[in-house]
C-alpha cells in the first residue's frame, strides 16, 4: 500500500513538472507553426516562471488578504484534483464519489481564482471578473449534466469504476462530447478567453497580480488545462477497458495504462490547443451565445439516460 501512495506522488510530480512543457509545445510547435511564426523555445514557460517567483512580491494598497491567498489555494486545489485522477487501474486514494470530489475541486479552483482578482480592489478585475462568472455558470452546466449522465449509465460515482467499465449508449456519447467541449471552454484559450481580453481590459482580473502570486495563478491555470483534459481521457476514452481483464501481469498493466493515460491526455490538450489557434475570438455575448447553443447537447442526453438509452 505504501508502495502505491509513494507510486501516486511520483505520477503526479511528473504530470506537475510536464505541465509547462505541454503549454511550451504549444506554443512552439502549434501556435507558431500554425501562424508561421518561429515561437518561443519550448521550455519558455519555465523561464518565465522562474523570473516571475524571483521577482519582487507586490501588494497593492487596496488589497484584502483574499488577494494573496487566493492563487496559492487555487494551485494547491488544482494539485489535489490531479492525485484523484486514476492514471493506473486502481487508484490507492480512490473512493465511491471521487468523482463528485474531482468535480468540487475543479471548480473551487477556478472559484477561487476569480475571488482572488476581485479582492485587489482595481475597477478593471471587477469587469473580467463578471465575464469569468458569467463564463462560469454556463459551462459548469456542461460538467454537472455529463457526470450525472456518466453517473446514471455506469450505477458508480467512483472514476476508477467508471473508467474500467466500457458503457457505449447514445446519451454517454453526448455526454462525452459535452466533457471535451467543457475542457475548451475551461482551458481558458482563444474564443473563451473572454475574462482576459488582453487588448480591452490589461490581462482581466490578474491585472493586479506580480512576482510570485502570478506565477501560482498562471500555473493553476495551466494544471486546471491539463486537469480536463485527462478528466475526459479517464472517462470518455476509458484506456483501462481493453486492459482490466487481459491476461497480463498487473505491473505491466499498471504501467502501460499510465502510459496510455499520460499520451492520450498529451494529444487531446494539443488537439484542443490547435482548435483554438483556427478559431477566432469572440465578442463577450457571442461567446456565452455558443455555450448556451451547445447547452441541448448534455441536457439531451440526459434525457436519454432518463428513459434508458
Amino acid at each position: 500500500m505504501v508502495g502505491q501512495y509513494l507510486s501516486l506522488v511520483i505520477t503526479v510530480l511528473i504530470v506537475l513538472a510536464l505541465i509547462p512543457v505541454l503549454d511550451g509545445i504549444e506554443r512552439k510547435f502549434v501556435r507558431a507553426r500554425i501562424q508561421s511564426r518561429v515561437g518561443p523555445p519550448v521550455l519558455q514557460t519555465y523561464y518565465d516562471l522562474i523570473k516571475l517567483f524571483r521577482k519582487e512580491l507586490l501588494i497593492p494598497s487596496t488589497a484584502s488578504k483574499l488577494f494573496f491567498i487566493a492563487p496559492i489555494l487555487s494551485f494547491f486545489t488544482s494539485v489535489a484534483a490531479l492525485f484523484v485522477i486514476p492514471y493506473t487501474l486502481s487508484n490507492p486514494l480512490g473512493f465511491e464519489g471521487d468523482l463528485i470530489l474531482f468535480t468540487y475541486l475543479l471548480i473551487f479552483s477556478s472559484v477561487t481564482a476569480l475571488l482572488g482578482g476581485l479582492a485587489s480592489g482595481n475597477p478593471f478585475t471587477e469587469v473580467s471578473s463578471s465575464r469569468e462568472l458569467s463564463l462560469l455558470i454556463a459551462s459548469e452546466l456542461f460538467l454537472g449534466l455529463s457526470i450525472a449522465v456518466i453517473a446514471l449509465k455506469h450505477s458508480s460515482l467512483s472514476l476508477s469504476k467508471i473508467a474500467s467499465t466500457p458503457v457505449v449508449t447514445p446519451s454517454v456519447i453526448l455526454a462525452y462530447i459535452a466533457l471535451l467541449y467543457y475542457a475548451f471552454v475551461k482551458s481558458a484559450r482563444t474564443p473563451y478567453d473572454i475574462a482576459e481580453a488582453e487588448p480591452e481590459i490589461a490581462s482581466g482580473y490578474l491585472i493586479e497580480y506580480s512576482g510570485p502570486l502570478l506565477a501560482f495563478a498562471v500555473l493553476s491555470n495551466l494544471v486546471r488545462r491539463y486537469l480536463t483534459a485527462s478528466f475526459f481521457v479517464v472517462v470518455a476514452l476509458g484506456p483501462t477497458v481493453s486492459l482490466a481483464t487481459s491476461p497480463i501481469p498487473t505491473p505491466i498493466k499498471e504501467l502501460t495504462n499510465y502510459v496510455l493515460v499520460l499520451v492520450l491526455s498529451v494529444l487531446t490538450y494539443l488537439a484542443l490547443g490547435t482548435a483554438s489557434v483556427v478559431h477566432g475570438r469572440f465578442r463577450v455575448i457571442h461567446a456565452l451565445d455558443s455555450i448556451r447553443k451547445y447547452t441541448s447537447i448534455p441536457i439531451i442526453a440526459l434525457l436519454l439516460a432518463v428513459v434508458g438509452l
